[in-house]
């Protein structure tokens, strides 16, 4: 697996911080790490969510909970991070319009925690996801695309004559994107099987695209005809609309699509929306199931 530095969705927000420690310090809240913790020990019976036993036991760790910084950093766009220089998982209060916790909902301050857990672990590469999981992740991915897009590119029903070329290229994307296959042979081979799809006729139209790269993923979704005409514009206000600033990195990130989803099955965050589990519930479980590995 690989993690993006930067997302080309949002224009160039950083994935991952590179910040040194003075800089972290000029933006965060004083006593942050214990304002966390008084948080979610205040609001104790409120939480029900599978990690919670980690959760509760990492925070309430004071060497544990010290290794995360609460900010409030304005030209950042998105509330959770990880610092590599410092090492620090980082919870941003500014996307949540305060810079005082008490503003934030205790069930977001969990979800945040979570996801920050879940983030740091990927991110950093303490827990490595196998490429085993791309078919998992693709069959996800299609219903979503199938679900947001079906209507507007005739791609509904179990007849839809484009589905297979749509699975194919997102599977191009998964392998390019999240595990960094470079090798169009490779690629282009194993996105045939998970797909079954026969790319031959298309093979030198489809070595034009650098599937690493989402911009090249949703050309090739629009000069391959099965999106036809689709541009980043139309792509990202689709996902913007229906599922929120908060879900794009999972678009372009295995370790930021892997924590939406499990933030996504904690009950009354608002962080990622809770339905998108509704798209395939099947394969949203078995995503899901990839971070026990974290919280255990």
């Amino acid at each position: 697996m690989i993690v993006k530095e930067k997302f080309q969705l949002l224009k160039g927000v950083p994935n991952i911080l590179n910040l040194s420690s003075s800089v972290i310090k000029a933006h965060e809240i004083e006593l942050g790490p214990r304002k966390v913790f008084l948080t979610l020990q205040m609001n104790e019976r409120k939480i029900s969510h599978d990690t919670k036993s980690f959760v509760y036991s990492f925070i309430s760790n004071i060497d544990k909970r010290n290794t995360l910084k609460l900010v409030h950093m304005p030209n950042y766009t998105l509330p959770i991070s990880y610092n590599k220089k410092s090492k620090n998982m980082i919870i941003n209060l500014h996307p949540f319009d305060t810079d005082d916790i008490s503003g934030v909902d205790p069930k977001n301050v969990y979800a945040s925690l979570v996801y920050a857990i879940c983030f740091s672990s990927l991110a950093s590469g303490k827990v490595k996801v196998p490429e085993t999981y791309a078919s998992v992740i693709v069959n996800y991915l299609l219903a979503v695309m199938v679900r947001m897009f079906g209507k507007d590119y005739g791609l509904v029903g179990i007849y839809a004559t484009e589905i297979p070329k749509l699975k194919f290229l997102l599977t191009c994307y998964v392998y390019g994107a999240f595990f960094g296959i470079s090798n169009e042979t490779k690629m282009f081979r194993k996105a045939a099987v998970i797909s079954q799809y026969d790319y031959r006729q298309d093979v030198n139209e489809l070595k034009k695209y650098d599937f690493r790269d989402i911009e090249d993923f949703i050309k090739a979704l629009s000069d391959l005809r099965v999106m036809p005409g689709i541009t980043r514009y139309t792509f990202t206000a689709k996902f913007l609309r229906l599922l929120g600033l908060n879900f794009l990195p999972a678009l372009e990130d295995l370790s930021r699509f892997i924590s939406s989803l499990l933030v996504a099955t904690v009950s009354g965050s608002t962080i990622i929306p809770r339905f998108i589990y509704t798209y395939n519930i099947k394969e949203f479980s078995r995503v899901v199931e990839i971070t026990k590995r974290i919280f255990r």
